[in-house]
């Protein structure tokens, strides 16, 4: 069903009258008809409360034949004059503007009829897309890491995949139906040796997050770096044998060493906490549970892998 709203009605233009130059003089008449034109709307996930509706005639895009708003309608119902339209080329318009921030206005081109009536194709709404974008670069100093692999993760299930590009941007655009997911992440460097970065993405307040993505081991973690090059390895208090061990790392986890003994070193791993907060820890770890870290090189596979 319709419901009324504001609305604004631009007359028919008639041709001049048509005489036959004849006697007695006999002139043409014209007989007034109007256009029934019909859009079916679908929605898809969503249904926003109003909408705009404007229909604009023969590439006049700034005065509209006639706008009506209304609440979300099943079909778009509009009558117009009788040869108002374009019945050549595709110049009408019907522009669809939604009253909700969460959707993007919609344009679509039809060519007409002289009268009659008229069914336009059916048209589905959506949510407009969500966007996510950044850069990407070291967190030991902020240079640009290229050829980032970066996902976007609705649990375990991968939405969509891309890598950020030789000046370290990236973007990606979703479907607007995850707005409100509540286990949705962006996950990034799964390419590199490092553990990768992995946070919570919120769009409830935005449809647009600009989110910088560091990777790496912080400023604060000094050379020698050394990485955990297997899961489950044991971070310990001291370096005696039954010594308390305080985490379970899992590979790739890096290791800012500081003293070292024959079977053992010594030194500071980084633990972030809630609000991106790190802090490091200090423990002990079996020297054949470590590997360099050599920061030259910190992709797993060639580029073009």
């Amino acid at each position: 069903m319709f419901s009324g709203g504001c609305s604004s009605l631009k007359g028919p233009l008639y041709p001049e009258i048509i005489y036959n130059n004849r006697q007695p003089l006999i002139s043409v008449t014209y007989e007034y008809g109007e256009i029934q034109l019909i859009l079916p709307i679908r929605y898809d996930a969503a249904v926003p409360d109003n909408i705009l509706f404007k229909v604009f005639a023969q590439g006049d895009t700034s005065h509209p034949v006639i706008s009506i708003l209304q609440e979300a309608p099943k079909e778009f119902l509009a009558y117009l004059p009788q040869g108002v339209l374009d019945i050549q080329n595709n110049t009408n318009l019907i522009k669809i503007i939604p009253q909700d921030k969460n959707f993007d206005p919609i344009n679509i081109r039809f060519k007409g009829i002289r009268f009659g009536r008229m069914v336009l194709p059916p048209k589905t709404i959506r949510i407009g897309q969500l966007v996510v974008s950044g850069k990407t670069t070291l967190n030991n100093n902020d240079s640009i890491v290229p050829h980032v692999a970066i996902s976007l993760q609705n649990f375990d299930n991968v939405i969509h995949t891309t890598r950020s590009n030789e000046s370290g941007f990236y973007q990606i655009a979703i479907p607007g139906e995850y707005k409100f997911a509540e286990h949705l992440r962006i996950v990034a460097g799964e390419n590199l040796i490092f553990n990768p970065f992995s946070k919570k993405l919120d769009f409830s307040t935005s449809r647009k997050v600009k989110l910088d993505i560091a990777v790496g081991p912080s400023e604060e973690m000094k050379e020698p770096l050394y990485m955990t090059n297997r899961d489950n390895v044991h971070f310990r208090e001291g370096p005696d044998i039954g010594s308390e061990t305080l985490f379970l790392l899992k590979k790739g986890e890096v290791i800012s060493v500081d003293r070292v003994t024959p079977g053992e070193y010594y030194g500071f791993i980084e633990v972030e906490l809630d609000g991106n907060k790190r802090i490091k820890m200090e423990g002990w770890i079996n020297r054949t549970d470590l590997s360099l870290v050599m920061m030259e090189n910190i992709y797993k596979y060639p580029v073009n892998n």
